[in-house]
């Protein structure tokens, strides 16, 4: 017989039979307690071990960094030309329509009309306050507007397709094929819209940034001039 088959043998009787088997576990693990631990401790013993531990619950005290993804500073953005709208032999108003049609589109689902001839023709109308707020919460990213007033006399009369709208300017590529930076705050534009639609509206209440524009506030109350 080899060492690992004696190994594995079962002992004999002879050697096992005086060997005290504790039926009960939990009262042998109690009573092997009283015998080693104080007076004072064992009156808790019972309610010690009736109590349960669960160890995925404990939350590791060192949180997992979360990594953030990589942009661009402003040096590279200007090194790589982001914020760069083409010059005037790389943009042309003809290639803007696609633009605008598409931007037709989303003032139609922004106003809720499905012809821009359904809109209030007055102040008076009940819906004109809302067209208004949408009005000056859109985006005007494609869109075809010229100048009524202006401070700057030299910006009236200008009619182009918006291709950049920041916070403080519009640049729009006009007719010519030239792309002009149009200061917000000194000017009163018209708004083109289908169907011989024409918004006006004061650039003032325009200077935020679109992104912000969309989620502002805006008041009846101001009177805005030029």
């Amino acid at each position: 017989m080899s060492n690992y088959a004696k190994l594995c043998t079962s002992l004999p009787n002879s050697q096992i039979s005086h060997i005290k088997i504790c039926e009960n576990t939990q009262q042998y693990v109690i009573d092997f307690l009283q015998n080693l631990l104080p007076s004072s401790d064992c009156k808790s013993l019972p309610d010690d071990l009736r109590k349960t531990f669960i160890f995925n619950k404990i939350k590791s005290k060192h949180k997992q960094k979360v990594k953030k993804g990589k942009f661009f500073s402003a040096r590279k953005r200007l090194h790589l030309g982001l914020s760069k709208v083409g010059n005037r032999n790389d943009i042309k108003y003809s290639d803007l329509f696609p633009l605008n049609q598409l931007w037709m589109q989303y003032m139609r689902e922004a106003l809720g009309v499905e012809s821009f001839a359904d809109l209030p023709q007055n102040s008076n109308h009940p819906n004109s306050e809302n067209v208004n707020l949408q009005l000056m919460k859109a985006d005007f990213h494609g869109a075809r507007i010229s100048i009524e007033k202006s401070r700057c006399p030299s910006l009236v009369g200008v009619v182009g397709i918006v291709i950049q709208d920041t916070k403080n300017t519009f640049r729009i590529c006009g007719i010519d094929n030239v792309i002009r930076t149009i200061p917000k705050d000194v000017v009163q534009i018209n708004i083109y819209l289908d169907d011989n639609v024409t918004l006006k509206a004061f650039g003032k209440e325009l200077s935020v940034r679109p992104a912000e524009r969309a989620v502002k506030k805006f008041k009846n109350s101001s009177i805005v001039t030029l």
